[in-house]
């Protein structure tokens, strides 16, 4: 029952990511430019840049180009990206919205914080969908996941539904398949470690007043994992989407 009860803040953010795809489904352009994005719902503290770093009013129906910035204090921001893809940035989040159509192919780019993607899928040779983060690149084809930044640039993967591809930025890294109800974990500059499954997570001190959490990875030993930040039990009470 306890595990349970932790998880059941999780799935209310899922239930909102697909809740609101539909109620937002309408009000969405039929067409947006490759690498843009407009925002659906947001709540809380939100600070939006355009590529030219001009400040922009947080607005529902507003349209994003690529290279705008979106940073998140107490609050959050649900995108529909131009593909009919979602994504759901939390608290205390940098993300930069790319274009596929340059550079390293990415569609977001998360800098700092966690998001939840709810991804279209692809079919025959329609191009993956790509997320950025310091410590790696996240690859999928129709899924949904989760992606956590810390503050030491690790970047955690979490998935939900589908297959996730997981390669560190290192050149001649590997890359891993994490399936449904399995994470990993990717250092700066490191390679992305054999999936575990997702548990019930305990805090850890780690020593210098940063709380932690870890896992185990099947055979007893624990793994460090960044705390986990706190969902709301209301939308009310935390005055965002999640």
């Amino acid at each position: 029952m306890k595990i349970l009860c932790k998880h059941i803040p999780l799935l209310l953010a899922l239930t909102v990511l697909c809740t609101a795809a539909q109620h937002n489904a309408g009000s969405q352009p039929t067409s947006l430019p490759i690498g843009s994005a407009t925002v659906a719902d947001l709540r809380g503290e939100v600070t939006l840049r355009s590529p030219k770093g001009d400040t922009l009013k947080p607005q529902r129906g507003l349209v994003l180009d690529p290279e705008s910035t979106i940073e998140t204090g107490k609050g959050s921001i649900l995108l529909n990206l131009f593909d009919g893809s979602q994504a759901l940035v939390k608290s205390h989040s940098d993300v930069v919205l790319k274009s596929p159509q340059s550079g390293m192919a990415l569609y977001l780019e998360l800098l700092l914080g966690k998001l939840i993607a709810k991804v279209q899928k692809r079919f025959g040779e329609d191009p993956p969908f790509r997320i950025g983060t310091p410590s790696a690149v996240i690859t999928v084809r129709g899924t949904r996941f989760e992606v956590e930044v810390t503050k030491k640039k690790r970047t955690y993967v979490r998935v939900f539904e589908g297959v996730v591809e997981v390669q560190g930025i290192i050149t001649g890294g590997h890359s891993v398949l994490i399936r449904p109800g399995f994470s990993t974990r990717v250092d700066l500059d490191g390679e992305p470690q054999p999936q575990k499954r997702m548990q019930e997570m305990r805090s850890l001190d780690d020593g210098t007043g940063n709380r932690q959490n870890s896992e185990t990875d099947g055979s007893g030993r624990e793994t460090e994992q960044p705390q986990r930040t706190p969902e709301p039990q209301e939308r009310e009470n935390e005055g965002r989407p999640d």
